[in-house]
């Protein structure tokens, strides 16, 4: 009979290798298996469940658990009259948020968390180098683009890229002298060669985490203004150079990019109104639509986040509760519910976290959501491990990010991987817990 630890750790990498590679594999290498994309992610989601529900331990991660399915069934079901079929197969979508913590936290209390963390830190080197890989690739087949989500395929580069700068700043971290610099990026010039895949695929936000990666590398002391000296001109150099290469990669020009215009039309659109009449136009049917160019009826971001309140105010749950859980799944296995029906022309292309949530859990479940991630990586107030406020700077900044972003946090591969960061910050060393000053174990 297998060890129960051995199922676990395998069944746990299977799935993450699965939803971080199916992508890639169906779109670029085995076209034969996009039929089996969506029952090959909803069986690794149930895998998932069974997994999250036999390893909860702590009364903290079943406070999440519950109150997550407390006020998803009031808002889907009591309130919006949604099914409880709509409403669980919503809910894969929070299974990052609600069970990756518990489920990891099981291998690192686990008397073989040595083996686990070394495997996992292991293969987030084998990611790293798989992103630079799959991304060359779609960057000369498609150009710089939205294609460029590495191993998980289309539409995935903005989350790709930022997983690129989390995993390569915690890999040079435990590998860095603070006192020598530049000797610290020679001795890491892999991981620092490793984040050219994030311009490669058009994804601007990679210039902050850029500038912030090289940032909280420095060692803040009374001699920063000194080293600053040759620090800053060396930093406009390269950001220059890179700035001219990311352009003639693009396609773009630096007066269109820098200017105020494309900032506005980036974030919220200039002829917002038309465009939400061609997009209500495509859904409904009245014209066609080329599917390699459904940017064109993508709806800006910031107009999303804005957009979304009315249409809310018209649900039985109002800005308050959301819609209900659900709307973003559907179509395939599980009926598409009518509220994502009627407002499919909102709903459809990128989303920001702030209005995934907001649709459907509505300011409560926001609130919810900022309870959850102060739990797990805001309270983390003595570490002994190196760079550990850097470390949480970057992982914050990341979060700010997606809220007005992306909705990475629905993808439980980019979950287990953001929250080994954080797990990492408090079980330092060969299977410590965390511990105060005094190396004594804290009670966790």
């Amino acid at each position: 009979m297998i060890e129960r630890y051995k199922l676990y750790h395998r069944l746990f990498w299977a799935v993450f290798w699965i939803e971080s590679c199916m992508g890639f594999v169906a779109e670029e290498l085995l076209p034969f298996l996009e039929p089996a994309r969506n029952p090959a992610l909803l069986l690794c989601d149930v895998v998932v469940f069974v997994l999250g529900m036999l390893t909860i331990r702590k009364r903290g991660d079943l406070a999440v658990f519950l109150s997550f399915y407390l006020l998803a069934f009031i808002s889907t079901v009591v309130v919006n009259g949604e099914s409880v079929v709509t409403m669980m197969n919503g809910s894969r979508d929070f299974f990052g948020l609600i069970l990756a913590i518990p489920l990891m936290r099981w291998f690192f209390t686990h008397e073989r968390s040595d083996e686990f963390k070394k495997s996992f830190e292991k293969s987030l080197t084998v990611w790293l180098w798989l992103q630079a890989v799959c991304i060359t690739w779609q960057f000369i087949r498609y150009g710089a683009n939205d294609h460029g989500g590495g191993s998980m395929g289309f539409g995935a580069s903005g989350m790709t890229s930022m997983l690129i700068y989390l995993v390569s700043f915690f890999m040079v971290t435990r590998n860095w002298n603070k006192n020598n610099y530049i000797g610290s990026l020679r001795r890491n010039w892999v991981y620092v060669f490793l984040l050219f895949p994030s311009f490669l695929n058009e994804t601007k936000v990679s210039f902050i985490l850029l500038a912030l990666y090289f940032f909280l590398l420095l060692k803040f002391d009374r001699k920063l203004i000194v080293r600053m000296l040759y620090i800053v001109p060396l930093s406009v150099a390269a950001f220059i150079g890179l700035g001219v290469a990311y352009l003639n990669m693009t396609d773009q020009q630096a007066e269109r990019v820098l200017s105020a215009e494309f900032v506005e039309e980036y974030f919220y659109g200039i002829d917002l109104e038309h465009m939400i009449d061609v997009a209500i136009m495509v859904q409904d049917g009245d014209i066609e639509i080329d599917p390699a160019d459904w940017w064109a009826v993508d709806i800006p971001r910031m107009a999303k986040i804005v957009l979304i309140i009315p249409e809310l105010r018209e649900c039985k749950g109002g800005v308050w509760l959301g819609a209900g859980v659900g709307h973003f799944k559907g179509g395939s296995l599980v009926k598409e519910t009518k509220f994502a029906q009627y407002n499919g022309w909102l709903l459809q292309g990128s989303r920001p976290w702030l209005f995934f949530i907001l649709t459907q859990l509505g300011w409560i479940g926001f609130l919810w959501y900022v309870i959850v991630i102060i739990k797990e990586i805001g309270l983390r107030k003595r570490s002994l491990r190196p760079f550990y406020r850097q470390m949480l700077a970057m992982m914050t900044v990341c979060l700010l990010i997606i809220l007005m972003y992306n909705d990475s946090l629905r993808l439980f591969n980019f979950c287990v991987m953001f929250f080994f960061l954080s797990l990492s910050l408090c079980y330092y060393g060969d299977g410590s817990k965390e511990t105060d000053v005094q190396g004594t174990p804290l009670p966790y």
